[in-house]
């Protein structure tokens, strides 16, 4: 029996082929889903579920709600869930897009958390806009609400086509194969997955090999790029996996007074803080720029922009000053097209 793909599953299962979602909703995911349904209501006329969101998620969906009518340059956009079924060429079952503007010749989805690649999943919602509106090219914008970004995407009907069938094709051959990824603890597979069994019991089986010493260990692994970075994978999958859950659960013990040889928990040392009227009050006695220094010397760029608008501030975004960010260092997967 083949499996039923949907447009949203196409970041996981671009990231790992034989991806299977779980049962449930995390944390996350319901506050997603609490913020969509109160923008798709908004956007209806009904702003009830926004005024019952706590006031970080409201302004971030306020936020998503003036991007999208911005998008729409007056134009009207459908929300409403019932009329946003995406029939994507290829899959058995229909997808769900946030936000549509015929006219605009434009689809959209509303992401709330980490940013991550959905360019994916969009062009399998430009690709049925286009299948439905007789077109040859479509607009996919994703709207990251956290972050106050939009990333948009163009696509040809050909471009659409080719990127969609490429995951789909991935997804259900006969030779797809589990990879590690960062979407594993939403896998119904993981408990058993044998790709990350594997990983975390290689990374634990050489670090705890016997008759060498730590500095042989190290040199052994750092003297060839490919065993370092297998060992780095590897390590990263049962620190992930195995190790955080494990310390978790011994904090959790501990904090239940049960006894566990070698471990203990230690009483803090008290914080001292100043409340904020106290704050205000004597910051109010020196010059501003002098406060502002003893209060740390920064602002954010987000938060300039915001206490600009606020002031009514004229193009504010000539003051805003970039910076080398320091590099990080992050995983690829390596994949043959």
């Amino acid at each position: 029996m083949s499996k039923e793909l949907t447009p949203s599953m196409a970041p996981k299962l671009a990231e790992c082929a034989v991806f299977v979602g779980s049962s449930g909703a995390s944390e996350a995911a319901q506050r997603g889903t609490a913020i969509d349904y109160a923008i798709r209501m908004a956007m209806d006329g009904n702003p009830i579920p926004l005024s019952q969101l706590n006031r970080e998620d409201c302004d971030a969906a306020t936020w998503g709600i003036e991007t999208l009518n911005r998008l729409s340059g007056g134009e009207h956009i459908e929300t409403r869930e019932e009329y946003l079924a995406m029939a994507v060429p290829g899959l058995s079952k229909l997808g769900t897009a946030d936000a549509l503007c015929k006219r605009g010749r434009w689809v959209a989805d509303v992401k709330s958390g980490q940013v991550r690649p959905y360019r994916k999943q969009v062009a399998a919602y430009a690709l049925a806009c286009m299948e439905d509106h007789f077109a040859e090219s479509w607009t996919a914008h994703v709207i990251y609400i956290d972050q106050r970004l939009v990333r948009s995407y163009d696509f040809t009907r050909a471009e659409a086509e080719a990127t969609t069938q490429r995951w789909i094709a991935e997804a259900t051959s006969e030779d797809a194969k589990p990879t590690p990824c960062e979407y594993c603890g939403w896998c119904a597979n993981f408990n058993s997955c044998g790709a990350i069994v594997r990983q975390a019991e290689s990374a634990l089986e050489l670090v705890t090999s016997y008759g060498r010493t730590v500095d042989e260990i190290r040199a052994e692994i750092v003297a060839d790029p490919i065993k370092m970075s297998v060992f780095a994978a590897n390590w990263k999958t049962a620190e992930k996996h195995i190790a955080e859950p494990v310390l978790d659960a011994l904090r959790a013990r501990l904090e239940a007074k049960e006894e566990i040889p070698g471990w203990k928990l230690t009483n803090p040392k008290e914080k001292e803080y100043i409340e904020a009227n106290t704050a205000v009050e004597t910051a109010s006695k020196l010059d501003a720029g002098r406060a502002f220094l003893i209060g740390g010397g920064k602002m954010s760029a987000e938060k300039f922009l915001e206490l600009a608008e606020e002031l009514q501030i004229e193009n504010p975004y000539q003051f805003v000053k970039t910076a080398p960010g320091t590099k990080q260092m992050r995983q690829v997967t390596n994949k043959t097209k």
